[in-house]
């Protein structure tokens, strides 16, 4: 059972959060591309706001979730100067993505604060799996094998970043809690980076 406390502008802020970084992934994607037509910017922004669902949001609420299982406080915080340096990062094309972060409290003992940790990282390699087998049912051909590719490797660089062992990241907390998940996830990540961009 988790605490019933509330952040009242949740809501508010995730939906800033999700469209100002579905717009801030449109510029790069469409930055990158040869040609712009209406067809391209509609596969463009389909493309950024599955990125922003799940690489950016699906790693939070995760958090959000097990922290609440564990009878923690959570909840999503807009941080307005992340989300500012992602739209100005992305016009040079790259994404300082951290428009926001969830906020836990009331959870302390060692595996419980690992494991919330963990919840991020490992939603990123679930969706890097999924996205990864359908681009190899999809096969090489069309439209949608390169946009289920670039998911897949996005999703699998959010779990590996987010792994390394320095605070605030996730990994610090999983390696501080257990070396045996820390090094699984982690080695996990780097190997589906890895098998993407090759």
């Amino acid at each position: 059972m988790y605490y019933s406390y509330r952040y009242s502008r949740e809501r508010q802020d995730i939906i800033v959060a999700v469209l100002g970084l579905t717009l801030a992934f449109f510029i790069v994607i469409v930055r990158s591309s040869r040609v712009f037509s209406a067809a391209v910017a509609a596969l463009a922004l389909g493309e950024s706001l599955l990125i922003t669902l799940t690489a950016f949001l699906l790693h939070e609420m995760s958090h959000r979730y097990f922290a609440r299982s564990y009878g923690g406080i959570a909840y999503f915080r807009l941080w307005p100067l992340g989300l500012v340096l992602a739209l100005v990062t992305s016009v040079i094309g790259i994404i300082f993505a951290a428009p926001g972060a969830v906020n836990i409290g009331g959870i302390y003992r060692r595996d419980q604060v690992g494991k919330v940790a963990l919840a991020g990282p490992g939603a990123n390699i679930a969706m890097s799996v999924v996205f990864l087998m359908a681009y190899l049912l999809a096969g090489h051909a069309g439209i949608v094998s390169p946009i289920l590719q670039e998911l897949s490797e996005l999703n699998a660089w959010f779990a590996l970043f987010n792994m390394i062992p320095v605070p605030p990241l996730d990994g610090q907390k999983v390696l501080s809690w257990d070396i045996r998940a820390f090094g699984a996830t982690l080695a996990i990540a780097l190997i589906l980076f890895l098998i993407l961009i090759v």
